[in-house]
C-alpha cells in the first residue's frame, strides 16, 4: 500500500507542477492579471485548485489500486468518473466572469469524499481516527 501512496503522491506532485508552470506562464509580464478584465482572484483560485488536485491524485491512486486488486469495476469507474467530473469542473473558470466558487466547492467536496474512501481502503477506521485525535492508546506506541 505504501507504493500506491508514493506513486499517487508523485503523480499528484507532477500534475501540480505542470499546473504551476501554466500559472507562472500566465503571470509573466508587468501587471497582466486584472488589466484586460481578468479576475484578481486567479492566482489564489489556481493555488487551491492545484492543492486539491495533488491530494486527489493521491487518493485516486489508493482507491484505484485497491479496486484493481479486488477486480471491483464499480470502484474503478467511480474513480475515473470523479476524475472526469473534477477535471470538467475547471472549465467553469474559463467563463467571463470566472466562477471560481462553482469549481472549487464541488472539487473540495469530491476531495473530502475521496479522502474518506482512501482512508477506509487503506485500512483506517473510525476507532483508529478517534484514538489518534484523543491520543488514547499512546502507551502502546511508547518507545522503551
Amino acid at each position: 500500500m505504501l507504493n500506491v501512496l508514493v506513486s499517487g503522491l508523485g503523480f499528484g506532485i507532477i500534475a501540480g507542477a505542470f499546473s504551476l508552470i501554466n500559472v507562472l506562464a500566465d503571470m509573466t509580464g508587468p501587471g497582466t492579471i486584472g488589466i484586460h478584465g481578468d479576475s484578481s482572484n486567479f492566482f489564489i483560485a489556481s493555488a487551491f485548485l492545484t492543492l486539491s488536485f495533488v491530494l486527489l491524485h493521491t487518493f485516486w491512486g489508493i482507491v484505484f489500486h485497491a479496486a484493481c486488486d479486488r477486480k471491483n469495476y464499480v470502484a474503478m469507474s467511480l474513480v475515473v468518473g470523479s476524475h472526469m467530473l473534477v477535471s470538467c469542473l475547471t472549465l467553469v473558470n474559463e467563463m467571463r466572469p470566472p466562477m471560481y466558487a462553482a469549481s472549487l466547492v464541488p472539487c473540495y467536496i469530491v476531495m473530502f469524499i475521496m479522502m474518506g474512501w482512501a482512508y477506509v481502503t487503506a485500512g483506517g477506521s473510525f476507532s483508529n481516527l478517534k484514538k489518534s485525535v484523543h491520543c488514547s492508546g499512546r502507551e502502546e506506541y511508547a518507545l522503551n
